[in-house]
């Protein structure tokens, strides 16, 4: 068994810390575990984007992303130009 952590799974940011199986892919954590859809999932090991079929390592931290609809830094431009 590994311990991981986990973090952004409901959109409440919480950290949830789970033990799994060694030899645990992301996709097996997303679906078997955590019953997410993976289809428009976005995985991060550490802050760096993983694919699903990442192993799992003993006190990884494992961040769940969604796709962003529009990119902040330029509807903050957009709003200070129509002042």
């Amino acid at each position: 068994m590994i311990n991981i952590e986990i973090i952004g799974i409901n959109n409440d940011y919480k950290t949830q810390h789970l033990s799994v199986k060694q030899g645990t892919t992301v996709s097996e954590l997303a679906k078997n575990i955590l019953d997410i859809d993976t289809k428009y999932l976005y995985v991060g090991v550490f802050g760096k984007l993983k694919e699903l079929t990442y192993t799992l390592q003993d006190k990884d931290r494992v961040e769940f992303y969604e796709k962003i609809v529009a990119n902040p830094k330029i509807k903050r431009k957009d709003r200070a130009r129509s002042k």
